[in-house]
C-alpha cells in the first residue's frame, strides 16, 4: 500500500487585485486524485463574478468543473472548493462580471494523491 502524499501552495495567487478576469497558472496534477483550494478576500469590497477550477488534458484546451462555480466573494469571506481530479491539468479562474469593486484575494491549494 502507497502512502497518501500531498502537495500544497499557500501562495498560489499572493493578493491578486480581482478588478478583471484572472487566471491563475497551470498545477501539474498528474500523480493526484483530489485539490482543494481555499479563496480568501482580505479586502472589504465584494467583487461581482464567479469562481472555477479549470481542467486540462494538455494544458491549452480548458473546461470549468461542474458545479465550481461560486458567486462573488463578500468581503473577509473565505470559500473552500475540493473536486476529484480526473484531468492532468488545473488552474483556478476568477470570471470577473461588469460593475463589481476590486478587491484583494489569496489563493491556496492542496494535492492529494
Amino acid at each position: 500500500m502507497n502512502p497518501v502524499q500531498y502537495r500544497s501552495s499557500s501562495d498560489y495567487i499572493s493578493a491578486g487585485d480581482f478588478s478583471a478576469d484572472y487566471t491563475g497558472s497551470t498545477i501539474d496534477a498528474g500523480h493526484f486524485r483530489l485539490i482543494s483550494m481555499t479563496v480568501v478576500n482580505t479586502a472589504t469590497n465584494t467583487p461581482v463574478g464567479n469562481i472555477y477550477i479549470q481542467f486540462s488534458d494538455n494544458d491549452s484546451d480548458w473546461i470549468n468543473g461542474t458545479g465550481t462555480a461560486t458567486a462573488a466573494i463578500s468581503g473577509g469571506e473565505t470559500n473552500h472548493l475540493y473536486f476529484d481530479v480526473n484531468s492532468r491539468y488545473v488552474r483556478f479562474f476568477w470570471d470577473y462580471s461588469s460593475a463589481g469593486a476590486s478587491s484583494t484575494v489569496t489563493v491556496s491549494y492542496t494535492l492529494k494523491s
